[in-house]
């Protein structure tokens, strides 16, 4: 008998944090699950403790390949997966024992493509004592594809009218707090070799969903630790996110979503010129890519023009930033700041 729900958790360089993680997975109270553990050629022990589990456990199935990085560890469990649904869990986090339960009843119950919970960030370098969310109340609302869209535009750490509840912008867009039916991945996998993977696809995912259910209870536990890619000194690679919010924008634009479109490239363009400054400020050798970049938001500055929701305080410093990035500088003072504060 197939399982109802396949869990992929990619697993690279994460020795200190992999029990606990594999522990409350497999602690789930709904124990109709198989959990895939890609090793994704982790140079540490972590490959002989998923064998370990493996052995121990027959729900536990292990990957072992070359490491390719998140997306492809997370595009090599979905290949091997046979739930009706899919899970995934960072390796370095760890998940409440009745997560899986109260996701799986709610997509059923309610028939949704996606079932999203909240997360409670937790400080890696201290001990932290979570009461287990047993049996409290949770509020649980239901959301068409459109409506789902328009919450990766709240604003994030607080209320919004379109959210009553309060949640913020980031757990509509992590990967991890979510249930997701098997087929929304038959068209679409992670794209490899990029960071914030989750902004490339998660738009996708939302548009190819009929229903997605959110619920208020705070399920998945996201350890923020010091050495995670999140927090890694600030690298062109960080350009990944830009490239991602732009190729977001343009979906929005192709399936003729007018509002949806204007939110995002307006969330393009802020990332944008926070990350040419600091660039521009920290980093050598990457004027080409700096040049290119700025080129690309000239071409669009009729629609930045056009766009209700970027202030005019706001396109004409995108306008200076784009004829004289040092007189941009100058102007804002802050390095950017100013662009992110006008009204």
């Amino acid at each position: 008998m197939d399982p109802k729900i396949s869990v992929i958790v990619p697993v690279y360089k994460v020795e200190p944090y992999l029990h606990k993680c594999i522990d409350s997975i497999l602690a789930q109270t709904f124990s109709y699950f198989e959990l895939i553990l890609v090793d994704d050629g982790s140079p540490d022990r972590c490959g002989e403790i998923c064998d370990h589990y493996a052995k121990s456990d027959p729900r536990v199935k292990v990957i072992h390949k070359e490491n390719g990085g998140l997306s492809s560890a997370r595009n090599a469990g979905l290949k091997m997966a046979k739930g009706q649904y899919i899970g995934f869990v960072d390796s370095d986090d760890y998940i409440d024992k009745k997560m899986y339960e109260i996701l799986y009843t709610s997509a059923k119950l309610h028939s949704s493509d996606v079932v999203v919970c909240d997360v409670v960030k937790v400080d890696a370098d201290k001990k932290t004592v979570l009461k287990e969310w047993g049996n409290k109340e949770y509020c649980l609302e239901n959301y068409t594809n459109i409506e789902a869209l328009n919450k990766l535009y709240l604003p994030n750490g607080s209320r919004s009218t379109f959210d009553p509840m309060g949640r913020s912008a980031e757990r509509w867009i992590f990967a991890v707090n979510k249930l997701y039916k098997r087929s929304i991945f038959q068209t679409l996998q992670y794209k490899e070799g990029r960071i914030y993977e989750d902004e490339l696809i998660v738009h996708k995912i939302y548009y190819q969903s009929t229903k997605v259910t959110s619920i208020s209870a705070k399920l998945y536990y996201y350890v923020q630790r010091p050495n995670s890619i999140v927090y890694s000194p600030f690298s062109i690679k960080k350009f990944d996110r830009v490239y991602a919010l732009k190729d977001r924008a343009e979906f929005f634009k192709t399936i003729r979503q007018k509002k949806l479109h204007e939110k995002a490239f307006k969330c393009y363009i802020e990332v944008f010129i926070w990350n040419y400054l600091v660039a521009r400020s920290q980093l050598k050798g990457v004027d080409n890519e700096l040049i290119h970049l700025k080129k690309s938001i000239k071409k669009d500055m009729k629609t930045l023009i056009k766009n209700p929701y970027i202030s005019w305080k706001q396109k004409v410093m995108v306008a200076l930033l784009i004829i004289s990035p040092s007189i941009y500088v100058y102007v804002s003072n802050e390095k950017g700041k100013w662009f992110l504060k006008a009204t």
